[in-house]
């Protein structure tokens, strides 16, 4: 939920607020049902039961075809899972955040739930890209602050170093890891001009190995990175941290 002047103001699963999103969800995209309903968070006043048993009378009425999770852990997921058959868990993922392997995905595979993948370049900080300016949130963010943003682009010249062998350059790389990752696994690609479509949309191209991952997985350790990737307060928030 936001305030009028655009700030977080928390979220709201309730099964009667999140029926109301969809009602005005489907009115503004002009059609009469949804592919996936997800939740973006939890709401920890609501027992996740309570929140995708309204999800599944949406499906049961035709508004939705299928139900999603977004940043949530394991507990969560197999909780859910016992009220209606969830689809996939949308989650940060990408060669710097990659805490979700460790409890999370074995979850998902037992399961048989795919994972949407989002910051697989940690909000273009794989790809070089740096804040603009105050109005770029990034500004904000811990991996792009101070000593941390020095470090991390450190990790950025290795992985640039390893992509030109490749014959690709970093954003296609870090593309490319994900993809690699699993068949299971769909990375959202975000570009705000055509050059940037393009240079995400060749990571098609490149192939790595079983090899190639354990080496730039060796060059670029989860842990080596800097910072977190949200604030303390959105971190702390985070089902899928704890």
């Amino acid at each position: 939920m936001r305030g009028p002047g655009g700030e977080w103001a928390g979220f709201d699963g309730r099964p009667a607020a999140v029926k109301n999103f969809l009602a005005y969800s489907l009115n503004r995209l002009g059609t009469d049902y949804v592919d996936i309903y997800r939740p973006a968070r939890l709401d920890a006043n609501v027992p996740i039961e309570d929140t995708v048993g309204a999800i599944a009378d949406l499906i049961k009425a035709g508004y939705v075809r299928y139900i999603g999770l977004s940043e949530v852990g394991s507990e969560t997921i197999r909780r859910a899972q016992t009220v209606h058959p969830i689809c996939d868990l949308q989650i940060e993922y990408s060669l710097v955040s990659r805490r979700a392997e460790n409890k999370i995905f074995p979850v998902l595979k037992e399961l048989g739930i795919a994972v949407t993948a989002y910051g697989v370049l940690s909000r273009g900080l794989l790809s070089g890209s740096q804040p603009s300016g105050k109005g770029d949130y990034r500004a904000h963010l811990p991996r792009f602050r101070g000593e941390n943003l020095a470090q991390n682009q450190r990790l950025v010249d290795t992985l640039k170093a390893i992509a030109f062998e490749k014959g690709a350059t970093a954003t296609q790389q870090a593309i490319a890891w994900v993809l690699a990752k699993g068949n299971n696994i769909i990375p959202v690609i975000g570009a705000r001009k055509r050059a940037q479509l393009e240079e995400s949309l060749a990571a098609l191209q490149v192939q790595l190995s079983p090899e190639d991952l354990a080496r730039i997985e060796e060059a670029i350790p989860a842990t080596a990175v800097a910072g977190t990737r949200y604030g303390e307060e959105q971190m702390s928030a985070l089902d899928s941290e704890k």
